[in-house]
């Protein structure tokens, strides 16, 4: 009984679909859009973590040693780095190897090159890179390598990690702006598919307004009388959530290669992102509109339902 209940639900659901589809169709775009900025908001935020991460593990505090600073004294500052908790990696270049970066960083520039044939000792002492677990604990390093103990080995103390810092900083803003915008987006047309559902679902009640007062005058439970809309407003749920997740991955493959370009060397893959979590995409997306068009079916529903 049950079963049969719910393949005439699921069939009158179908037939309300189909009979009203310019009505569905209006209400299945509102919901693609509704359904699409959320996926967009939340793959811009996807696009600025990565990002994000990626200029985190750039970020480094370089300490320039003077060429006369003894190998066991550059060890010694090296074990401290390393001993310290905010310290996540400390790599030591030796001057040949810092020579040949040098080198190799300036090929082109025949002067600096002439300049550096010209030199009978290598200009370059040793560096060490040091890398923090956080942003907040460059601080801390920076006040050691800028003691008044270290002043005679130490050349320069560079803070060459700000650049970075700053990028981040940026970036965590607009991550911030994007999502702030983005809810207000969501909201606005969420609450636009909310109503266009909730008259659609009215219109179409409207005109089988006798057939549900004869039933419910016979004696038909209130489920019995709802099953159906629910049901149209499922559809419409699943229509745009597979249409939703088609122009998203086209959009985000169509966009893939630009953004790489654009973020050259912060390993940005967006498409595999997806790909590995495509269920749990495409389950929030459906889940949303089924939320949509099932709360505003029932809301449409409900003063029809008193006889």
């Amino acid at each position: 009984m049950i079963g049969l209940t719910l393949i005439r639900s699921i069939k009158l659901g179908w037939q309300n679909f189909w009979r009203n589809r310019w009505l569905s169709l209006v209400t299945v775009i509102i919901l693609i859009l509704t359904l699409f900025l959320i996926s967009l908001v939340g793959s811009l935020k996807i696009v600025a973590d990565q990002t994000f991460d990626s200029v985190k593990e750039k970020v480094d505090f370089s300490i320039y040693f003077e060429p006369s600073a003894e190998k066991n004294e550059i060890t010694e500052i090296k074990n401290r780095f390393e001993e310290m908790n905010e310290v996540k990696l400390v790599k030591h270049i030796t001057p040949q190897e810092a020579l040949k970066d040098f080198r190799e960083e300036h090929k082109n520039n025949e002067a600096i090159i002439e300049a550096l044939e010209a030199l009978e000792d290598n200009p370059l002492g040793s560096v060490l890179v040091v890398r923090g677990n956080d942003l907040n604990d460059y601080e801390a390093i920076s006040q050691i390598a800028q003691s008044n103990e270290y002043e005679d080995i130490i050349q320069t103390n560079e803070n060459d990690f700000e650049d970075n810092k700053t990028l981040i900083s940026r970036l965590s803003s607009i991550t911030s702006n994007i999502n702030h915008f983005g809810l207000i987006l969501i909201v606005v047309f969420a609450t636009i598919s909310f109503l266009v559902i909730f008259n659609t679902i009215r219109i179409t009640i409207y005109s089988y307004r006798s057939e549900i007062g004869i039933m419910k005058l016979v004696g038909a439970s209130n489920n019995f009388v709802r099953a159906p809309f629910i049901i149209e407003s499922i559809l419409y749920a699943l229509v745009s959530s597979i249409i939703s997740v088609i122009l998203l991955y086209s959009l985000i493959n169509s966009l893939e290669p630009f953004l790489n370009n654009f973020f050259t060397g912060y390993n940005l893959n967006i498409v595999n992102y997806f790909n590995n979590n495509f269920l749990l995409v495409f389950g929030f997306l459906v889940l949303v509109s089924i939320f949509l068009c099932v709360v505003s079916s029932i809301v449409a529903v409900r003063r029809y339902l008193r006889v």
